[in-house]
């Protein structure tokens, strides 16, 4: 973001707590902020009964979109929970059983009432949960209406494949993990048809 001055509030706000790492368009996302027109998501899987520290920059993003006159979503990733997110892993995730999934949900959801402002306003918060369509896509459904605009060439090279590819143990990376990012991924789409989303964000 060197050189960048944003004229929108909430690039402002997130630039001077140092919250930016990259953006892939400043000068787009800027513009919508400043129209009131940036509708962002953040994604929290639910794989333990509390997010960790780390998780409040991610929960302050959307709060200063809202605040900033903007909309937030919060996405609890009930269907990703399912599947298990590789980054950063040694090894695999331990799998949760739909129960455990669905408790820590809930615990998870208390968290953020107390930073966005959920209603049916048109700035007001939206909490929803991508266990809703990914559960219900079929496999042939997915591989042909999904899984063709992913190059898995583009997919080797991401980090979260690479480390574990690069490990000679036995916790090499399963098909099923191999799969998350095409399910994140599909969240967005979703998102914009049914919510006007335009703005994805995340943690580094």
């Amino acid at each position: 973001m060197s050189g960048f001055k944003p004229r929108s509030d909430f690039l402002r706000a997130l630039q001077e707590r140092g919250f930016i790492h990259q953006c892939s368009d400043f000068e787009s996302l800027d513009a919508l902020a400043l129209k009131g027109e940036a509708v962002g998501y953040i994604g929290f899987d639910a794989t333990a009964p509390s997010l960790h520290a780390g998780s409040l920059v991610q929960i302050m993003m959307l709060h200063w979109l809202q605040r900033t006159g903007n909309k937030a979503i919060a996405l609890m990733g009930g269907g990703t929970t399912m599947v298990g997110d590789p980054s950063g892993r040694d090894e695999s995730r331990k799998m949760l059983t739909i129960e455990d999934i669905e408790a820590n949900k809930t615990s998870i959801k208390q968290v953020f009432s107390k930073f966005l402002t959920f209603g049916d306003g048109p700035k007001d918060a939206i909490m929803t949960d991508n266990a809703e369509w990914l559960t219900t896509l079929g496999w042939i459904e997915m591989l042909r209406d999904i899984g063709r605009h992913f190059s898995v060439n583009r997919m080797l090279s991401m980090d979260s494949v690479k480390l574990r590819l690069d490990r000679d143990n036995e916790h090499g990376l399963s098909f099923i993990e191999f799969n998350y990012m095409i399910l994140q991924a599909y969240d967005f789409p979703v998102l914009a048809r049914r919510h006007g989303c335009n703005v994805q964000m995340g943690g580094s």
